[in-house]
């Protein structure tokens, strides 16, 4: 029979089995939550019976990673375990519901960050910190690692006016954000005033400079835009901008790691960027198959069209800092297309930038690039305000 290989890291599963004891709780967990031997953690908890599961919280992708984006669970038991599924798309904010929260002692939330500040799993983490609160019930986080490193901030946290408005924003803390989701649930606790009682089980093992590839730990899509480990870097490359109305790539194996359109010079684009000399990335001129938006006089949706842009390659993963390279991605576009691109092709495009500047600056003509210097002074405030809630 084959074994699972155990690496440098590893959770608090065994803590986390000896705390649920003999409790009623609810599972807030996804198909990244894997543990120590590799079961899905919500198999693992129902097998091992040492608690009383009333129910499953279903988040985006579903409870087993069944559904697509932005779909709640079609199915109101899980076929597998019988446990029922509470789907959070029903409820208002999509706010875990007091009623079901109150029902239990304890909820455990594990999910997969990927270090972005626009990802919804972690925010959607606090949004259930904030219901436990009224409540009393214990938060109990399984701690993973942050995949792009605990010790690198980039970009200034999030302006006021949006912190709290949809499920991209939690709080006022920066794009890369450098820190586990128990890190920032404690933060968030605190520097919000919630009150809730939240439990982190820290992870073994795990050092702030380490990549995800190097923890030994397995790495589990928790999106089908995420399907490995560098994933997360170029979600923080271009991820802002999946609110324009050009493609990223989105359709092909490597969602993210491109920038294109089929109206786009894609070798111009290579061009201009390759001679802004951004440490630690390259651009290379491709035509790629992907998905991208219809015209607004062909009606809403997407379609797979035939796109020529640039291609990302990474060549030195700690030289790159993928946010300020995301400035000179919206710089070069404004300058070369600025009759094809709209960076606010979608409504909420502010709202996940989570800033007015950028669109600000676009709209009177100016380069973004200055705001990356201002973006650096945040970034520092926030790394010294976070100094007491971390835990590695």
């Amino acid at each position: 029979m084959n074994k699972w290989k155990k690496g440098a890291v590893t959770l608090a599963c065994d803590e986390l089995y000896e705390r649920i004891k003999g409790k009623k709780i609810g599972l807030m967990v996804n198909t990244t939550a894997i543990d120590n031997e590799g079961n899905l953690l919500i198999d693992a908890i129902v097998d091992r019976g040492v608690a009383q599961v009333e129910f499953f919280f279903g988040m985006e992708h579903g409870v087993r990673g069944n559904l697509y984006a932005g779909g709640g669970d079609s199915d109101p038991v899980d076929a597998k375990t019988g446990v029922k599924i509470v789907s959070l798309y029903k409820y208002p904010r999509l706010q875990p519901p007091v009623e079901w929260v109150e029902k239990v002692d304890a909820i455990v939330f594990c999910a997969q960050d990927v270090g972005v500040r626009h990802w919804t799993y972690t925010p959607w983490m606090m949004l259930l910190i904030e219901t436990c609160a009224k409540t009393g019930c214990e938060v109990i986080i399984l701690d993973r690692p942050n995949p792009i490193r605990g010790d690198i901030i980039e970009g200034a946290p999030a302006e006021e006016k949006y912190v709290g408005k949809h499920l991209l924003s939690g709080f006022a803390y920066p794009l890369r954000h450098g820190m586990t989701i128990g890190e920032l649930a404690l933060m968030y606790n605190d520097v919000k005033n919630v009150g809730a009682k939240v439990t982190v089980l820290k992870m073994q093992g795990w050092k702030r400079d380490m990549w995800y590839d190097e923890t030994g730990l397995v790495w589990v899509p928790g999106s089908p835009n995420m399907p490995d480990t560098d994933s997360p870097l170029f979600f923080a490359a271009t991820g802002l901008l999946q609110s324009s109305n050009f493609s990223l790539g989105i359709g092909t194996t490597t969602p993210f790691e491109f920038v294109g359109d089929p109206s786009f010079d894609g070798e111009a684009l290579a061009r201009e960027l390759n001679s802004r000399d951004i440490p630690g990335i390259y651009f290379i001129q491709k035509y790629y198959m992907a998905m991208t938006y219809l015209k607004p006089q062909e009606g809403n949706g997407r379609e797979l069209v035939l796109c020529n842009g640039v291609y990302m390659v990474i060549n030195d993963r700690d030289a790159w800092r993928p946010v300020q390279t995301q400035l000179h991605i919206i710089d070069a576009l404004a300058k070369l297309f600025p009759d094809k691109v709209n960076f606010e092709y979608e409504h909420h495009a502010r709202g996940r930038m989570c800033t007015d500047a950028i669109c600000d600056a676009l709209k009177a003509g100016k380069s973004v690039l200055p705001i990356a210097e201002e973006w650096k002074q945040g970034a520092e405030e926030f790394k010294k305000a976070r100094e007491k809630y971390l835990l590695y």
